[in-house]
């Protein structure tokens, strides 16, 4: 009879272990099932980063058959966004908007409550250049015009830490023979303000960004960060490059990412149909509204871009505290 009673209770055991593995699978199958969200680490308004975003998620909610929405999560470096998505269901309904810089606050602060490895990219959704502007009012028309200044020059930045800011920065300024400062922002909106303000002296703002501004008198665009021959935005402004500037060649990244432990099937279900979306005519359509240009190459590419560029961000951390010395 005992006997009988074990075997009893296992068999339970076993049929509730059944019905949760079968309601696991039937979720998976049901994906996504619910409304699904992007967070993103940046203030609305920006081109670049919110526009990009928002064109995305209109589309995706089209290829999923559900709402896609957008949720802003500005501040302390681009942390506050991704730690938003680690504490939330790793189950493929949230996906976090990835730059390039997006990793650097744990560059900077350590001790953050998250790992580049908690995300897994699974596509690549645009790139840009940036342009560096000035408020006018400075009465510089080129950048040779900045050569020779007595002070040190303030330049905006996204945030904390190193970023592609910082570093295009500090190269600008040891060609112009310069001292420069970084003044952080939570956004590009946030620094172009302070630039029409005459609040700093310049910014690397995107091109999405800069070409809002290409009309406004109180700026001045004085170089681009572009390849040679491919400025195709600001007819008439002259590359880093073409200025004798070969280290400033610079892109910015876009993509999506989700927490790495989200189940593989869904994962796999997730990057088909971004793939199939950032592909899409209506996408192809929103870059070239937003000035951004498609990123040519696969995903594994993207993932070794975004890696090349962490590694850039470790190496300008090691050589400040050379420097620091």
């Amino acid at each position: 009879m005992n006997f009988t009673r074990i075997v009893s209770h296992f068999m339970g055991l076993a049929c509730v272990a059944l019905a949760w593995a079968a309601s696991a699978a039937l979720a998976q199958d049901a994906y996504p099932g619910k409304t699904m969200r992007i967070v993103v680490p940046f203030p609305p308004g920006g081109a670049s980063t919110d526009g990009m975003a928002r064109a995305f998620a209109e589309e995706l909610g089209k290829e999923m058959k559900t709402t896609v929405i957008v949720e802003n999560r500005p501040g302390a470096g681009t942390a506050l966004g991704a730690l938003a998505v680690k504490t939330l269901p790793a189950d493929g309904n949230t996906l976090l908007f990835q730059a390039d810089g997006l990793y650097n606050a744990k560059l900077a602060t350590p001790n953050l409550a998250y790992e580049p490895s908690d995300f897994e990219i699974i596509s690549p959704l645009a790139q840009t250049n940036y342009a560096f502007i000035v408020p006018a009012a400075k009465g510089w028309n080129k950048l040779e015009d900045l050569k020779g200044l007595s002070r040190e020059l303030d330049v905006g930045t996204l945030g904390i830490g190193v970023s592609s800011y910082s570093i295009l920065a500090r190269r600008m300024a040891a060609h112009l023979g310069v001292k420069h400062r970084m003044i952080p922002y939570k956004g590009g909106v946030e620094g172009v303000k302070a630039v029409l303000a005459g609040e700093i002296d310049g910014y690397f703002a995107t091109v999405g960004l800069t070409q809002t501004l290409k009309e406004n008198p109180k700026v001045r665009i004085l170089a681009y960060t572009g390849s040679p021959g491919r400025n195709s935005f600001f007819p008439g402004v002259r590359t880093f490059h073409e200025l004798g500037m070969t280290d400033m060649v610079f892109n910015s990244y876009y993509g999506l990412a989700v927490r790495a432990d989200t189940p593989e099937k869904i994962k796999a279900q997730l990057a088909r149909a971004v793939r199939k979306v950032v592909q899409s005519d209506a996408m192809k359509a929103a870059r070239q509204r937003l000035h951004l240009e498609d990123y040519i190459g696969s995903t594994e590419d993207y993932r070794r871009d975004v890696a090349r560029v962490f590694k850039l961000y470790e190496a300008e951390i090691a050589e400040e505290a050379r420097r620091a010395k």
